[in-house]
């Protein structure tokens, strides 16, 4: 759990990049569009940044894009893949939450700790699943970041994945303006210039 609400917990760079650009374009009552992404303003994070496509009619998810850092870890592009074709099945249910968790709640998922990596060794890692939406209401695409590190091991036991995974709120992400530096009137400037 998070101690305090109010103080992001996001180390990464990346991480910090992504929220703060949803942030600003995030409105009371309104998801950002993934046509709003300000490429910009998240241009260090893009390599460790992934979208994702939800399917309501197949009840599937089917990766719009992927960074080359996450790229790079599963060993191959997951452009245009479904999520069934690169998760493990015995992961897919817990996946499968987490993101329809992030899209019906609406809400966000923030997750630290060890990451399996697929072309071998474990890493710890960071990620964030933000909600985007087509309509501004209900979620239709996720916006993840997943900051894998810069190490991995090969010693670590087994499970494969273990992650303290966090289910918060918009509100709960709203709450870390402060502490990421995000200022409405920053913000402003920015989109005047």
């Amino acid at each position: 759990m998070l101690e305090n609400h109010k103080i992001c917990p996001l180390t990464s760079s990346a991480l910090r990049a992504v929220a703060l650009w949803w942030l600003s374009a995030y409105t009371a009552g309104r998801l950002p569009n993934r046509s709003e992404i300000e490429l910009n303003a998240i241009k260090l994070a893009l390599p460790y940044v992934w979208l994702i496509e939800h399917i309501p009619r197949e009840d599937a998810f089917r990766y719009r894009l992927a960074g080359e850092h996450v790229n790079g870890v599963f060993g191959y592009s997951l452009r245009g893949k479904h999520l069934r074709e690169i998760i493990e099945p015995h992961m897919l249910d817990t996946v499968r939450d987490r993101f329809l968790h992030t899209l019906k709640t609406p809400g966000v998922v923030y997750a630290v700790g060890r990451v399996y990596m697929r072309i071998g060794g474990y890493r710890e890692g960071e990620r964030l699943i933000l909600p985007l939406s087509d309509d501004g209401v209900t979620g239709t695409h996720l916006l993840g970041v997943t900051d894998y590190g810069r190490g991995h091991r090969d010693d670590w036991e087994k499970p494969p994945e273990y992650m303290d995974e966090r289910f918060l709120r918009i509100e709960d992400v709203l709450a870390w303006r402060a502490s990421l530096g995000f200022s409405e009137e920053a913000d402003q400037r920015r989109e005047v210039l």
